[in-house]
């Protein structure tokens, strides 16, 4: 959400100032979607002017957010006094994707089940220990959000290393979140039904990457191997 907190005269053309020092930011796909939505915006109005946007990343209070503050300025004022008078700002709190660092995380204790909810936005986390009968909802509410909701794993309660190997050992890259189209046809299966072909390289914005690397360095035993006592 989109809120200025001062009023702004819109004009086109304008350009999009990358954050100084900053290649992360300037290649983050939210605040490329944000300029994209500003250049649409400013394109349908012409009044002369020249806008110079400014997008700056940072940390928001809430937990698994990301902020980002947009200037706006117009170049076409004459005196630098005037043009300081003339910005406008904008928070864009957008959520997190759907892991956290990895090197915060003490797994050494953990089974591959806890690290997998451990390396998610606390706002998933929630539909680990949600009533049954709330997941459903939850799970809409959190993918109108942006958040990437792996259906199986979150909603059903399928053990993360198990859905994920099976996965894997299916030839699957990704797969899509919940409430996206479904795969029309899996890899490695002949198509002869004319229909989209599964691309394991290209996966759609919002889809959940395959991977079992949350397991790793956890007391968890792999589930395809069995300990046999002697």
């Amino acid at each position: 959400m989109v809120n200025a907190t001062n009023s702004i005269q819109p004009s086109t053309p304008f350009t999009l100032v990358p954050p100084a020092n900053d290649t992360a930011a300037s290649l983050d796909p939210f605040a490329q979607q944000l300029s994209t939505a500003l250049q649409q915006y400013f394109g349908q109005i012409d009044s002369g002017s020249h806008l110079q946007i400014d997008i700056q990343g940072g940390t928001s209070q809430s937990s698994g957010d990301r902020q980002f503050t947009v200037t706006v300025r117009d170049l076409g004022l004459d005196t630098p006094s005037a043009a300081a008078t003339t910005p406008a700002a904008a928070s864009v709190t957008a959520p997190a994707s759907n892991s956290t660092a990895a090197s915060v995380i003490d797994k050494s204790k953990m089974t591959p089940t806890d690290a997998y909810w451990a390396e998610q936005p606390p706002a998933l986390q929630q539909l680990r220990y949600c009533p049954d009968d709330q997941k459903f909802s939850m799970a809409q509410d959190l993918f109108k959000q942006g958040y990437s909701v792996d259906l199986p794993i979150m909603v059903w309660g399928w053990d993360p290393l198990t859905t994920m190997t099976l996965r894997q050992n299916e030839g699957y890259t990704w797969v899509p979140s919940a409430f996206q189209p479904n795969i029309p046809i899996g890899p490695g299966v002949t198509n002869v039904w004319n229909l989209p072909s599964y691309d394991p390289n290209n996966p759609p914005p919002g889809s959940i990457k395959v991977s079992t690397d949350f397991a790793i360095g956890t007391n968890g035993q792999d589930p395809w191997i069995k300990t046999v006592s002697a």
